[in-house]
């Protein structure tokens, strides 16, 4: 199959993961002191990585105590995380699974392109079942920009697909950041509207295709497999 399909996680398949960004802000508190840091604007869409360096940013702390601190920061968030999700429930977003099952009943390979450090972005998945159709992605606590996530997706599912005509891979996503992002590195743009961003939000930074959300799975298999 020359197609490949790219699925960001929080507010796009699953939602009511509050506890990660309390998991976070504990974190930072254990290594660099910081109890109560004042939120980052607009973090829709944000890497974990670039979250934990704006934050601490804010709070004054320089870039190379910031650096030696990012493995244990990391270490500790994901250990806080699976210690809360035990207590937490994440939902499936309506027609996720079933979108899911027809993409791979059409041979059609997924990965996924994620703000969430790659452990904890596993552990949600598994929680609510959803891990078994994704093999591969681009996470968030390597690095800071969007766009790299989807170079570094795509990069690593070169290793199994091949090389692909990145206009036949689709990004689906529900922030303008997961739209940009897929623009900067020439993947067609799926915008879903599942999570804080309206429908014309994510038509004004130029998504190619808006979904009000992934219930619709005849027209956004359609759009995959016809789209030249």
């Amino acid at each position: 199959m020359d197609r490949l399909v790219l699925f960001d996680i929080d507010k796009t398949l699953l939602v009511g993961s509050t506890v990660h960004y309390t998991a976070l802000k504990n974190a930072l508190s254990e290594v660099y002191g910081i109890k109560n840091p004042q939120p980052v604007k607009n973090m829709q869409g944000m890497t974990d990585l670039k979250i934990i360096c704006e934050t601490l940013l804010q709070e004054n702390i320089d870039l190379k105590t910031i650096k030696s601190g990012l493995d244990q920061c990391m270490g500790i968030m994901y250990l806080k995380y699976k210690h809360a999700l035990q207590k937490q429930d994440l939902k499936v977003l309506e027609g996720v699974k079933e979108l899911l099952e027809n993409l791979q009943r059409a041979g059609i390979p997924m990965g996924l392109v994620t703000g969430n450090m790659e452990a904890i972005a596993w552990l949600k998945l598994e929680k609510v079942g959803l891990n078994k159709y994704f093999n591969f992605g681009g996470f968030g606590d390597k690095i800071i920009k969007r766009s790299g996530l989807v170079k570094n997706a795509i990069k690593t599912s070169e290793e199994t697909l091949g090389k692909l005509d990145n206009r036949k891979i689709f990004l689906i996503g529900d922030t303008p950041r997961d739209i940009i992002g897929g623009q900067k590195v020439g993947v067609r743009t799926i915008g879903v509207a599942t999570g804080d961003f309206s429908e014309e939000e994510l038509a004004k930074v130029g998504a190619d295709f808006i979904v009000s959300d992934l219930k619709d799975s005849e027209r956004l298999l359609k759009i995959i497999m016809e789209f030249k």
